[in-house]
């Protein structure tokens, strides 16, 4: 019996409560991607991680923006670590994501690449640009052993040409392992298995969502995630662009929250999505943690929009 069908972590437990994977992808305008061939450790981006000062230095720049920084090496690469890497910064904005490739020959050559442009809708046009999807496949055992345990065979099982599908540092939601992130668009996808993902992949290369499995997309918020979640569900829209939250409002206030108010367009037409709190009783989310939380995937109603109201 394969490891992976013998694990116990926080990912089992996820799977065990039947916990929904909707509204958790991690938030991110954009995306920068180091590539790094040797460990990870833990903390990444500290002053002790595999950059150093300039991991440290880069770390700062990219949450001031609200992009999100990944160290990743190729799945099927067995080559040894080198100072010369692959540098991808990919922006995931609804109205015009893009990817591009830059190769520096030193570590310090990372913080001259316009790293703040990846929050942007415009490529800075410097780089190579890449034109096919990447996968990211979250295989950082130092921050929780289920990503590890379960993203390692996935990405192994995962046929691609070279420089497609990366392992990487934590992507967010290690209950959900494995986990699998698609740029440039940023569809977070979860709770894949080596006998599920190449399908996953296939579709989404197509253009289409496999929503079993979805999680969200990276550059909305969790309510409009969830609304957007429900309303492909509920219509089987599972074109990438078929989908679309626009406006957020907040409505009354529950004992559990507040609830939300999701405009959501579609290739057909626009409905409202209304999110009420629905928290789940408490449970340890990680395996490294102690702390516990109430997982809230919301409860939805889907409403038409009024005439006057439409976009």
């Amino acid at each position: 019996m394969p490891a992976s069908e013998r694990w116990v972590g926080c990912a089992a437990v996820a799977r065990e409560n039947d916990e929904s994977l909707r509204g958790t992808a991690a938030r991110a305008h954009g995306w920068v991607l180091i590539e790094h061939r040797g460990p990870w450790g833990r903390e990444p981006w500290g002053p002790d991680g595999p950059l150093g000062r300039i991991g440290t230095e880069l770390s700062r720049r990219c949450n001031a923006v609200g992009v999100r920084r990944q160290l990743v090496r190729e799945s099927h690469s067995r080559r040894e670590p080198t100072e010369t890497r692959q540098v991808f910064l990919a922006h995931s904005g609804r109205r015009g994501p893009w990817l591009e490739k830059y190769t520096v020959d030193t570590v310090e050559q990372i913080l001259e690449l316009p790293l703040e442009a990846a929050a942007a809708g415009t490529p800075p046009g410097i780089g190579a640009r890449v034109d096919q999807r990447l996968y990211l496949v979250c295989t950082h055992g130092k921050k929780d052993p289920c990503c590890a345990v379960l993203g390692r065979p996935v990405a192994a099982a995962l046929d691609r040409p070279s420089g497609r599908v990366w392992e990487s540092t934590h992507l967010g939601g290690d209950r959900y392992a494995a986990g699998m992130v698609a740029l440039p668009d940023g569809s977070y996808y979860g709770n894949l298995e080596p006998t599920n993902a190449q399908a996953v992949v296939d579709d989404h290369d197509r253009g289409h969502l496999t929503l079993r499995h979805y999680r969200g997309r990276c550059t909305d918020e969790t309510v409009a995630q969830i609304a957007e979640h429900a309303v492909r569900t509920e219509y089987g829209l599972t074109g990438i662009d078929d989908v679309h939250p626009s406006d957020v409002t907040s409505s009354d206030v529950t004992s559990s929250g507040v609830a939300s108010d999701v405009v959501v367009v579609t290739t057909s037409g626009t409905v409202q999505v209304h999110v009420a709190p629905d928290p789940e009783p408490p449970r340890r989310t990680t395996c490294r943690s102690e702390d516990v939380a109430r997982p809230d995937h919301g409860m939805t109603t889907i409403r038409s929009v009024p005439t006057a109201g439409r976009a």
